[in-house]
């Protein structure tokens, strides 16, 4: 009996030192979400993995590398456990590592500089936001307009207005495109209008019309103007190709930009760094034109170091979730995502996120 309860006790003991005992845990340094702070390891996903660690009774060892790629590289070498940061869950790495259920949702965002552009780049980019198909097709519908009202106030005004409105149609079409456009521009012609009940009916309607048109053109152009002013000529994916972009060397986001314009377009010139301040120095000395990369991301540093330097713009756009990163087959897996649920009830989340990233998550 005595040795059946010492059996149980060694038993009891040894899964005691099993369930303490540290998991290797591979991070990298991104802000907010994994980095050092007065010598400890702090962050969005590591304040949540702690609180998994915690509700799964285990203790962790940090070990950290340069690039995403590098964290999924240490799982599929069997030199980590669990990755922990702002790791994307992707089919690629799906093949060679598995992942807990999402934590994170995110997507990409623009950012670029407050600074002036060059003369000659302000001007191509207004040239551009103007000069569209749109404003094409604005401008021939507003001609077929104009010559549909001119010839109705010419077929009134000259049985009644011979010298204003001369009876051939030539001349007289001509004298009424030029009453037509200085009512659309100025809003009146020198000492000319009709005089006869039809033609005062189409000019009335008419300078109803310009007036309505002339407050959506300038409404219009004075947007152009200030998005202009704000963004420059990039203000989502599509204006990136050609462009010098930077974002985070091994990211997701890398491999996005290499397939950006990769159909036969002109391609995105892209410029790798190790981190997101050194993206926002080349931003600001004019090394790149923009840096794109996880939108929360972007904006923590933005408004840790240069809210009055930089501007986010655009949607979110490529959106993708964030996870643990695991050993193929890790018996961890269920586990953590019974954690990560209960956390998530248990609003933990949540408070995490209002913590890290304010009151917009």
């Amino acid at each position: 009996m005595i040795r059946v309860l010492f059996l149980f006790a060694l038993a009891a003991i040894s899964i005691g030192e099993l369930s303490a005992a540290a998991v290797q845990v591979v991070t990298r340094d991104i802000e907010p979400f994994s980095f050092e702070r007065d010598g400890r390891r702090t962050g969005f996903a590591i304040n949540l993995w702690e609180s998994v660690a915690r509700e799964i009774n285990l203790e962790s060892s940090f070990m950290t590398v340069d690039t995403a790629k590098q964290m999924v590289e240490s799982l599929a070498a069997n030199e980590a456990e669990v990755a922990v940061g702002a790791l994307s869950i992707t089919s690629e790495r799906e093949q060679v590592i598995d992942f807990s259920q999402p934590f994170y949702q995110t997507g990409l965002q623009i950012l670029v500089s407050k600074q002036a552009s060059s003369i000659g780049d302000t001007v191509f980019s207004v040239l551009r936001n103007v000069f569209t198909w749109q404003l094409l097709v604005g401008v021939a519908a507003a001609v077929s307009i104009m010559f549909v009202i001119s010839h109705l106030v010419w077929m009134y005004e000259h049985r009644v207005n011979e010298e204003m409105w001369p009876r051939t149609y030539l001349k007289g079409m001509g004298e009424s495109l030029w009453w037509t456009l200085s009512i659309f521009l100025v809003g009146g012609a020198d000492n000319k209008g009709p005089v006869g009940t039809g033609g005062r009916i189409v000019a009335t309607l008419w300078m109803l019309v310009s007036v309505i048109a002339v407050s959506v053109l300038t409404a219009s152009l004075s947007a152009v103007f200030t998005v202009n002013s704000l963004t420059g000529d990039i203000r989502g994916p599509g204006d990136l190709p050609g462009k010098t972009v930077a974002t985070i060397a091994g990211s997701t986001t890398e491999s996005f930009l290499q397939k950006l314009g990769s159909q036969g377009g002109e391609r995105v010139s892209i410029k790798t760094f190790p981190d997101i301040p050194a993206c926002l120095d080349a931003l600001k000395q004019g090394a790149v034109k923009a840096v794109v990369f996880d939108a929360s991301i972007l904006r923590y540093h933005v408004n840790k170091l240069g809210p009055d330097d930089f501007t986010l713009v655009g949607s979110l756009f490529d959106r993708s979730n964030y996870g643990f990163g695991l050993r193929e087959g890790s018996m961890l897996r269920e586990p953590i995502n019974r954690a990560l649920l209960k956390l998530n009830e248990n609003g933990v989340t949540d408070d995490l996120k209002r913590k890290w990233f304010g009151s917009e998550e």
